[in-house]
């Protein structure tokens, strides 16, 4: 078994010199991969992700433009060699540690394992009241289309055969959801963790995101009740 780790990054450069090792530290027992998608940072964070690949086994792959973060988790899956496909974001706040349990979920029959937030020992730590109503909002939104506690996670593994096939719509920041809709599975498990402060670089979130996510919804619906 091989696992794929996608990480999409734009202007993450700091953010790279500690998730890698911390990446490949949590893998070590496994045949492991590490996909960067870089957006055409101008803070050069691609270039450190391939100095870093001296060290460890790690791919770049560099896209023209900012494309957004669900087609570049996509193009890392399509650029990579694992039966476990994973995606962690690069701002650290999903601590890289986890991934070796979650791998061992996949190992227990799992098909897809997700990093959740909100099941039993799993947190977020110093957020907003705004912000967790955010998060919160989306979740209930999204409530009709699964039982799942964390649909937003932005830190997953699935096995390649449960998106093999399956035509995706990319749009805005939320694949898991769509996975959970569309893809073809039958065991599920949430694995908890504490979300963290972003120590460097800013915030993706914004007005655009939000809309982004509501035209998901729309579409994932229409799919949904279309059957």
């Amino acid at each position: 078994m091989k696992v794929s780790i996608v990480v999409p990054t734009y202007n993450e450069a700091e953010n790279m010199k500690i998730l890698i090792p911390r990446i490949n530290k949590s893998l070590a027992g496994y045949n492991h991969e590490i996909i960067v998608v870089d957006d055409s940072s101008p803070d050069r964070t691609a270039e450190i992700a391939k100095m870093l690949s001296k060290d460890y086994p790690v791919k770049v792959f560099v896209r023209e433009g900012k494309l957004g973060l669900a087609s570049a988790i996509l193009y890392g899956f399509n650029k990579s060699d694992g039966d476990v496909l994973g995606v962690i974001d690069a701002d650290l706040q999903h601590p890289p540690e986890i991934l070796c349990e979650m791998v061992k979920k996949i190992e227990e029959g799992y098909d897809l394992v997700i990093a959740s937030r909100y099941i039993k020992g799993g947190g977020i730590e110093n957020w907003s009241f705004l912000r967790k109503m955010i998060s919160k909002g989306a979740i209930l939104l999204a409530r009709p289309l699964t039982s799942i506690k964390d649909p937003m996670s932005g830190c997953f593994l699935v096995k390649r055969s449960v998106i093999e096939e399956v035509r995706f719509n990319p749009t805005g920041y939320k694949l898991l959801l769509e996975i959970l809709l569309k893809g073809k599975y039958r065991r599920v498990a949430e694995v908890p963790y504490v979300f963290r402060e972003r120590k460097y670089g800013d915030s993706k979130l914004g007005v655009r995101e939000v809309l982004k996510y509501i035209k998901l919804l729309a579409h994932l619906y229409m799919h949904k009740f279309a059957r």
